[in-house]
């Protein structure tokens, strides 16, 4: 706590005579400057961005809320700007922020970076609320109003400043214990695909990454991560670190916070909202099939409260000890890779999460330059000899050919997705090859029907847009929009659902879930799987014991329950695998990433995957690097320095 007094009186005492400050105060891992003149701040961006690189510290701006315009008073004077340029007042969609004196503003189109700077400096100045943009298409995504109610707290101010003064203060206690024993255990998804967490202690902290659910267990015991094996109190917990949002690794982290725990969840902007969505339909799918969640809406709420978004690349304390930086997975939209930094460079460890170390439809690969890494924690769920994936033209050729063999049997194509991820590269592939002129690519006009959470998801995308790689933004700001073209037709009810199934023209169905665990695929697949003219064509990861893996490997017989009631499929339908669409590494992939890093690394730890996997791959960068690489196992803990 000395050391932050000591950088706020540093801090005022280096704006005096530039801007005035009236409070510095706690919000989470940031110090936040109140000001009756935030426009200066605009007007000379460098006052903040100096003082931050000076310091180490994150910074943010916010007005004194004793200047701030009354909220109708500046919705009406933004309007009244955003007019100015050639922005329509009913399409401009506004939340006001009253705890951190910001104004979310959705507009139907992206704005350059000189309308950018112009409007701010504008709405800055008439209103002293800090505006921040965002551009949507059709709609602002339904789930933003779930993660606004619960974010904003607008009427629970005082609550929401409790809630960041105390991750604040656990965040800038003193620092007691030097960091040495450090150390990870095993709590889920080290010795399987599911159920993703792992603990990190140091002498100081308590830091967990991922707590996720393994939605294909058959016992309560498989189903969630093992934190009741190890000696941990929830209070003793300083952060909950998020790779991404799949349900495998996010699913359960509400469960957390029914039973007690208080701390922050840091993960990247567009995480919380794609998080929020798959979250939600967790409750629903499972409820559904029978099997009630141990947390509710109220839990997720709470997930929402303490979320701490950051960008790539930007760096924050999470403990006394402990710095956290994201950089691209290359795996989803927001999908990150956490480096944990461990006090003056005692230790620096680098967490894949789910990574993709090649080039997709949609995102750039994993980031690869780092310049301190002592262990590599790293996914493995391609990581055996054979899982060496074809060349993306390749299958993207098969995949064209798949198309048009459907469309020439007058048949159906049914794509079980994951809702995130998946299905927008999909649809960025269809798009890609809608566009060619040329075979073996080009395939014929066909309708496209989209079903389960995919729509809200591709909305999400658009909004968060600057995460996506440069082609796609490029055309999207040509309004080439792969996830609204005219030929997708999102399901919104049972009737545009009984069309999709019953029309006698030939058509693409993209649904959910992936795995086939549940979602509306279920209905889809019952209704078509009886004709050979269709086809069931699985483009992501199938895990053991689900309906998607048992088709995959070739079962014609199929037992589901459906409405309550056990029936039999017999399956007619041809079935089709497409492994080159994954948003995971293949084994020459994990390999070249690990390659990339040989120079830096003294330890290497293989996770998140069958259990032959991991030990082909710990084999084989033990090969590759002479480190005895090893498999991170359950409960058992891994000693990284003492």
């Amino acid at each position: 706590m000395g050391e932050i007094k000591d950088i706020t009186l540093m801090i005022v005492k280096e704006l005096r005579n530039k801007a005035i400050i009236k409070n510095i105060s706690y919000e989470g891992p940031a110090l936040a400057l109140y000001t009756p003149e935030p426009e200066k701040f605009y007007e000379n961006p460098k006052l903040i961005s100096d003082l931050a690189s000076k310091h180490k510290k994150r910074l943010v701006l916010r007005s004194d809320p004793t200047v701030r315009q009354k909220q109708r008073e500046a919705k009406d004077k933004i309007i009244e700007i955003l007019s100015d340029f050639s922005i329509d007042p009913s399409q401009v969609k506004i939340y006001f922020d009253s705890l951190r004196g910001e104004i979310h503003i959705y507009i139907p189109r992206a704005l350059t970076k000189k309308e950018t700077k112009e409007l701010e400096l504008k709405i800055v100045k008439t209103t002293k609320w800090i505006p921040r943009f965002r551009p949507y298409y059709v709609d602002v995504p339904d789930i933003f109003r779930d993660v606004y109610s619960a974010y904003l707290i607008d009427d629970k101010p005082l609550r929401a400043r409790r809630i960041l003064n105390y991750i604040g203060e656990r965040i800038f206690r003193d620092y007691v214990r030097p960091s040495k024993d450090i150390s990870l255990i095993g709590l889920g998804g080290v010795e399987e695909v599911g159920r993703s967490s792992i603990l990190l202690k140091t002498s100081e902290s308590r830091i967990l990454i991922d707590f996720g659910a393994k939605v294909n267990a058959y016992t309560q015991e498989d189903y969630i991560p093992r934190i009741d094996a190890v000696d941990l109190l929830l209070n003793d917990l300083d952060a909950i670190i998020l790779t991404h949002a799949h349900i495998d690794h996010s699913g359960l982290i509400p469960l957390l916070y029914k039973y007690g725990y208080e701390g922050p969840v840091y993960m990247t902007e567009p995480t919380l909202p794609l998080t929020t969505l798959l979250l939600k339909d967790f409750i629903e799918i499972s409820r559904k099939n029978g099997f009630e969640i141990m947390y509710n809406i109220h839990d997720i709420k709470e997930l929402i409260r303490h979320s701490i978004l950051l960008k790539y690349n930007q760096v924050t304390d999470v403990s006394p000890d402990i710095k956290l930086t994201f950089f691209n997975a290359g795996h989803i939209l927001g999908s990150a890779m956490p480096h944990i930094h461990i006090r003056e460079g005692v230790y620096n460890i680098l967490f894949t999460g789910d990574f993709k170390f090649g080039h997709t439809k949609l995102l750039d690969p994993a980031h690869s330059e780092f310049s301190r890494i002592e262990t590599l924690v790293i996914e493995s769920t391609y990581g055996a000899k054979s899982d060496i994936l074809p060349p993306r033209k390749t299958v993207e050729a098969e995949f064209a050919a798949c198309i048009r063999n459907v469309y020439d049997r007058g048949g159906k194509l049914l794509i079980p997705t994951p809702g995130v991820g998946r299905a927008q590269e999909i649809l960025a592939v269809i798009n890609f090859l809608l566009q060619s002129k040329k075979d073996p690519y080009q395939i014929p006009e066909i309708p496209i029907y989209i079903d389960g959470m995919i729509d809200e998801a591709n909305k999400i995308h658009y909004i968060y847009s600057e995460y996506l790689n440069q082609r796609i933004r490029r055309e999207l700001k040509e309004g080439k929009n792969p996830f609204s073209a005219e030929n997708i037709i999102p399901i919104r009810n049972s009737s545009t659902r009984e069309e999709a199934i019953d029309s006698q023209d030939p058509s693409i169905i993209i649904s959910t879930s992936g795995m086939m665990q549940g979602g509306p695929v279920i209905e889809y697949f019952i209704n078509l799987a009886g004709s050979d003219k269709n086809t069931l064509a699985f483009v992501s990861y199938q895990a053991p014991n689900t309906l998607g893996r048992k088709l995959a490997d070739g079962n014609k017989k199929i037992d589901i329950v459906y409405e309550g009631k056990m029936k039999t499929i017999d399956v007619k339908m041809e079935i089709k695998k497409f492994n080159g669409f994954t948003g995971h590494s293949d084994r020459r992939q994990l390999m070249g990433f690990v390659g990339k890093l040989k120079h830096l690394l003294r330890n290497v730890y293989v996770v998140h995957g069958e259990y032959s996997k991991i030990i082909s791959l710990s084999q084989g960068i033990k090969e590759l690097i002479g480190i005895d690489a090893r498999p991170l196992e359950m409960l058992s803990t891994a000693y990284l320095k003492e």
